[in-house]
């Protein structure tokens, strides 16, 4: 499953792979102890109390690498697709991918989706081929690790959000109506009632028939449900966030600026009608002036000082190009990823304009 680009999670950073940190949650634990305790007992009365944990220990390990090649295949498809990939994580839910999905589109966003579970299905095709040839325990394992990933495979291609199926269905939606907003609310309310489903499915039938569901049962229910109902809502809550967005008239926040290179003298300064920006070689803005350092050039070397010695670099991120569509959101994203008070416009490579925080503040307020 994708996720925003939130702050490193706490835990045990496994590998940086192609540049993409990997990341065991703390909680995971949580979730690698319930499996040994589900697991274990009924192994150990079949192959005795070591060697029943430790296969125990090896399934556990075994959704851990699944969990891991699942969101693998999200980051690889995110990338492929020009993202840029913060990190994969495998926590107590399951797992994560976090990227910037700023410049996401209906069909990107499927594909991303898709290929986890698609994963897991082949992930699970293999074992099971092979737990076929293999006779004893080996056999029984892979058998064990084939039915985890086509669950996982099945489970995560459910019409809800916050699975793949989920976000499958959004962009979907997304494509029919144009509004990611009105298409993530949906989703969320769908995987709500996927919980619903669930537990009526599984704990309320067989109590109406008067059957007792065993503990494990109960344990898996929660876990699921818990995780699948806090993810509906916060699915719901941010659709609702981005249908607020979509009401910001970008073009009207923007306040005038000049760009200025920073190997121009700093006497051309002088020329500019609107808040200089400072650009690179390349045309992309890079920082503002500042007028401290400024004041402190001498009038004599005001046609020899660089513009870049009187420079405040801007933070990463803080220059966004927008895409026709979806300004609001790209513009949101880059104060986000930035935490600067202040955006630097581009559009065709050419920059139009500065927009300050509070200015969208206000904005978003009235909306």
């Amino acid at each position: 499953m994708s996720a925003p680009p939130e702050q490193p999670p706490r835990g045990i950073r496994l590998a940086t792979i192609a540049s993409i940190p990997v990341y065991i949650g703390w909680s995971w634990l949580i979730m690698g102890g319930l499996v040994v305790f589900v697991v274990g007992p009924s192994a150990a009365q079949s192959y005795g109390a070591a060697t029943g944990y430790s296969i125990a220990v090896v399934y556990a390990l075994a959704l851990l690498v699944s969990v891991l090649a699942h969101e693998a295949a999200h980051a690889i498809a995110a990338r492929t697709f020009g993202h840029t990939v913060h990190r994969v994580v495998a926590d107590l839910w399951g797992g994560h991918t976090a990227f910037e999905a700023s410049r996401a589109t209906p069909a990107t966003s499927a594909a991303i989706a898709v290929v986890g579970p698609l994963t897991n299905a082949v992930l699970g095709v293999v074992c099971l081929g092979a737990s076929t040839a293999l006779d004893g325990i080996p056999g029984t394992v892979l058998g064990g690790v084939a039915f985890v990933n086509g669950a996982l495979a099945v489970l995560n291609l459910l019409p809800g959000l916050p699975l793949d199926g989920g976000q499958i269905v959004e962009a979907g939606v997304w494509a029919v109506t144009k509004d990611q907003g009105r298409a993530r609310v949906a989703a969320g309310h769908l995987g709500r009632g996927l919980v619903i489903a669930i537990v009526m499915a599984v704990i309320g039938f067989p109590l109406l028939r008067g059957q007792s569901p065993d503990l494990s049962t109960i344990l898996w229910t929660a876990l699921v449900g818990s995780f699948l109902w806090s993810g509906a809502t916060q699915a719901i809550a941010h659709g609702r966030a981005l249908g607020t967005l979509s009401g910001l008239d970008v073009p009207e926040l923007l306040e005038p600026a000049a760009g200025i290179r920073r190997d121009r003298p700093i006497s051309e300064l002088t020329s500019l009608r609107a808040l200089p920006v400072v650009l690179d070689e390349q045309g992309a803005p890079v920082g503002l002036i500042d007028h401290d350092a400024l004041r402190s050039v001498p009038p004599q070397a005001v046609d020899t000082t660089p513009v870049s010695a009187v420079t405040t670099n801007a933070p990463d991120g803080w220059a966004v190009e927008l895409t026709p569509g979806r300004e609001a959101l790209e513009l949101v994203s880059a104060f986000q990823e930035s935490r600067s008070r202040l955006v630097a416009v581009s559009q065709g490579g050419v920059l139009r304009g500065i927009v300050r925080v509070e200015r969208v503040n206000a904005a978003l307020a009235r909306n």
